[in-house]
């Protein structure tokens, strides 16, 4: 069995050399027998602090083209969420006034019904002007249907 290493610097830049060198390497062949096994794109990057030139696996062109796959597919993906996300305020928006218009119906019968309680209350429709005349007139249209669907139903 292995003993655990300590996850620290290595302090002699020749074994730190040696090790960055084995590790990397170890590191391409993983990365290799994940993109076979799963079928996946893999790329990597692996940058020194000491030197300028990067490790670039499994080449700088293959992994440009899937670096730039990678962007297009994230920006497309982006695009239809936002795309989505459109989609789905304007559903909102619509619903929303849907119910606001079944609101303002329902504010008109209550408001219709008001009038035609006062009326009667009076016993005139004089002092009423065209407008609640008509409010009262379709309040009266909206009761008759009902009247005649609970009517049908029965």
């Amino acid at each position: 069995m292995r003993s655990k290493i300590k996850l620290e610097e290595i302090p002699d830049k020749d074994r730190r050399n040696a090790t960055f060198l084995k590790r990397t390497e170890g590191l391409k062949e993983k990365a290799n027998e994940l993109s076979i096994l799963c079928g996946v794109d893999v790329g990597l990057v692996v940058h020194r602090k000491e030197q300028s030139n990067a490790v670039l696996w499994p080449s700088p062109e293959s992994l440009g083209s899937r670096l730039q796959r990678f962007v297009e597919s994230r920006h497309a993906e982006r695009e239809r969420r936002i795309t989505t996300h459109e989609g789905l305020v304007k559903q909102m928006v619509q619903g929303e006034m849907e119910n606001l218009e079944k609101l303002r119906n329902a504010i008109r019968l209550k408001e219709s019904r008001q009038l035609v309680v006062k009326s009667m209350q009076t016993g005139s429709i004089n002092g009423f002007g065209i407008d609640q005349l008509n409010a009262m007139s379709s309040f009266a249209d909206h009761m008759i249907k009902k009247l005649q669907q609970r009517d049908n139903e029965q």
